[in-house]
Formats: C-alpha cells, structure tokens, sequence
C-alpha cells in the first residue's frame, strides 16, 4: 500500500499521517530519548542487579550475574517494598465511590463543567450497574452531552478499562461517551478499595471522556476519533499528574474505615517512590518502538528466523536485559494490529508532551487553577484532532513543545 501510494514504507507512509509528520521527526526523537535514558537506565538495572544478588545469597543460591527477563518484575516488586510503599495498605485509603465522586468534583473545577447523575429506568441502558450522567457547561448552562460509567466486571464483558465514543455532537444533541473498566466491585462487609494504579487508571479513562465530550462542532469536524494515534493519549497521561500531587491525594483518599486521609508519611513514600524504575521503564517502550519501526520499514524481517534474530539483537542493545532463547514478543504485540502499527512509538511521544502540559501550566499555575483548566479546554481538548496540533500546543504553552520537562519530572534531569 505504501508503494503505491509513493512512499518507501509502511512506517514512513504513517509517519506523515500522525503529529510527528515523518519518520525521520519519529527517528530522531526515539535517538533522542534513547541517549539521555541510558545512563539512568543503567543505574535502575544496577539497583535491581543488587536486590538480586542480595536475595541470592540470602537463599543460599548462585548468583549469575545478570537481570535476566523474568527476573525485573520481581525485583522492581520488592526494590518499591524497600522504599516503604505498601499496595495493600494503601487500598484501605482509596474507596471506589469516594474516587469516582471525587474524580468527578475535581473536574468539573477544572474544566468549569456541571455533571447530574440520571435516575435509575429515565435513560437507556444494556446493565443496572451502568450510570449515566448529564454534562452542562456551568458558566452558559449549556447541556454539552451524556457519558456512561460500567466500572465492574461481569461475564461477558469487556476485560480491560476504555472508552468508547458513542455519539458524536450534532445539531440536535451533545456527544454520549461511555467509560468501561473492571474495577472490584464491593463485598456485603467491605466496600470496593483501589490500588493507587487503579486510581490513576479512573483518572486517566475519564480524561477521555472529557477529551470526548470538551471537542467542539458537529460530528466529524472535530474529528476526535481521529485524533492522531500520537496524540490521543496526551491529554489523559498529563491528567494522571494530579493524583501525584499532595493537594489531590488528601481529596481523593478517605480510610474506608476511619474517614481518615492518606497518613502523611505514607503520602511522601508514594511520590518519592514514583521515579522508581521510570528511566529503565522508558528503555522498554522505546525497544518496543524501535521493534515496531523496523518490522515497517522498507528492509523488514523476511522470515520467521528473521524476526526471531531482530528482537534477539534490539532487547539487549536498548534494554540491557537478554532476550530469552526462543521467546518473541512480536507474537503477542496485539497493538500492532488495532491502530498502532508503525505508531507504538506514539505512547513516549504522547508521554512527552503530557510532561511538558501539566509543568509548564499546571504545575507553574497551580493544578486546580480554573483559568489555566479553561484555557486547556479551549485550545488543547475543543479542537479534538482538527488542523495542527502543534499549533494548538504551542499557543497553550506559549512556545513549541519540549523534552525537558518529561526527563525532570522522571527524576532524569535535575
């Protein structure tokens, strides 16, 4: 397909089609990336190499002097144990209903938005446990649209967290975005309690919604569902910002027993223990990019032997962890075959671009700073995928996109 339309690969052709504009923008930014990760990359793998040797000894078996893959799981466990995090505990402080109800008043602040819960038999619906909400501009009182909220799991259902855009706007009503996640559901003697990732998960999946439901026009003129695969993720991962800030963790964190916030001590563990592992994290993605490029490229693997040899020669030069005999993540990359071919790199890119939103507004301006939340309405989320998103990110930020606050807020640059 990318022959006959002129270009000399799949992953050029779909590089022109994305925020990036071109291979060589995507080639040089992973280059980039990959240069000023390694060196803290390599201090993440040297402190998971120690557990390691440590454990070892202390059950009496050889050391073999290497991460191995199956090994950075573990130790990337136990390396957040030693820095005082306990997952478990931390549940106790995080109810479902308080997150939701708190989630929910945060982002009406923000984005000067006014949500009302419909009755239970005045809307449609295919579950009793799915919620339905009404969604007003609060300055105009204009209704803007309806999202759904399906949190538990069921048999039958969707097994992962998503958003799904059901209505577009148009002349006649707003948009209707459905928000569907497998959160624990609550027990007759204990309410539903999430882990902090689950909690940054809710945060994330909702900024979808109000990516959706914030696009202004009708229906394809924003082109939201076509926001380019770089990125759609953006707007959420910045919006993940807030459940790291001390100020929105009091909020969102009420003991299901004692009505107590998150102890401070416990608080300061958990942002402390945020860069653990980030920079060798980071390493992965951009292996998994580069693996993605290369299967598109105009030289691509030929061969199952080919493909086999690939992945062995990428994962230990960007990784620095050895890829086991026979083992090829290529058979289980399924986002290669839902939107993301030659466009995995899109998460890191997504990922940059969130760091440098959240610190050169939000967190100059204050995270709960209405203006700052209205201004990131209009000109980041209103557009949705309509003309240069650069151009949109730059008026927000007063000057191009940068790198920078990404490798600071990763502990990377100081």
């Amino acid at each position: 397909i990318a022959t006959l339309l002129g270009y000399p690969s799949w992953a050029e052709y779909i590089c022109t089609k994305r925020m990036s504009g071109s291979f060589q923008a995507v080639d040089e930014f992973l280059i980039n990336l990959q240069t000023k990760l390694e060196a803290a990359g390599r201090n993440d793998y040297e402190s998971l190499l120690q557990l390691k040797k440590d454990h070892c000894q202390e059950m009496g078996i050889d050391f073999d002097g290497k991460l191995n893959a199956w090994d950075t799981g573990y130790y990337g466990n136990e390396l957040l144990k030693s820095k005082g995090v306990d997952s478990e505990e931390i549940r106790k402080y995080f109810p479902l209903d308080h997150v939701v109800s708190t989630t929910m008043e945060i982002y009406q602040e923000l984005l000067g938005l006014t949500f009302t819960e419909l009755l239970q038999g005045t809307y449609w619906s295919w579950h009793k446990e799915v919620r339905c909400f009404h969604v007003k501009d609060t300055a105009s009182d204009k209704s803007i649209g309806h999202f759904y909220l399906d949190l538990h799991p069921r048999q039958g259902k969707y097994g992962h967290a998503a958003i799904f855009h059901l209505v577009k706007h148009n002349a006649t009503h707003g948009a209707v975005d459905c928000m569907l996640c497998n959160l624990p559901a609550s027990t007759e003697d204990k309410p539903s309690l999430l882990r902090h990732q689950n909690v940054v998960t809710f945060f994330h999946e909702f900024g979808h919604i109000m990516h959706g439901l914030c696009s202004e026009g009708i229906g394809n003129s924003t082109r939201l569902a076509k926001c380019p695969r770089d990125f759609v993720e953006a707007p959420s991962q910045m919006l993940e910002n807030w459940c790291w800030q001390k100020s929105i963790l009091e909020r969102l964190s009420k003991h299901y027993q004692t009505g107590e916030q998150l102890p401070v001590a416990m608080l300061n563990d958990m942002i402390q223990a945020k860069h653990v592992n980030v920079a060798f994290g980071s390493l992965r993605q951009i292996y998994l990019s580069r693996l993605d490029l290369e299967i598109h490229s105009s030289h691509p693997p030929k061969s199952a032997e080919e493909l086999q040899s690939l992945v062995d020669k990428l994962r230990p030069a960007i990784t620095l962890v050895e890829n086991p005999p026979g083992n090829n993540m290529l058979r289980t990359f399924g986002h290669l075959m839902n939107q993301y071919s030659a466009s995995y790199y899109g998460y890191m890119w997504a990922e940059v671009l969130s760091a440098d939103i959240f610190a050169s507004r939000f967190e100059k301006e204050g995270v709960m700073n209405s203006k700052v939340g209205m201004d990131y309405r209009k000109m980041v989320l209103a557009p949705g995928g309509t003309h240069n998103i650069t151009d949109h990110l730059t008026k927000f930020l007063g000057r191009p996109p940068s790198n920078e606050a990404f490798l600071k807020s990763r502990g990377i640059l100081k």
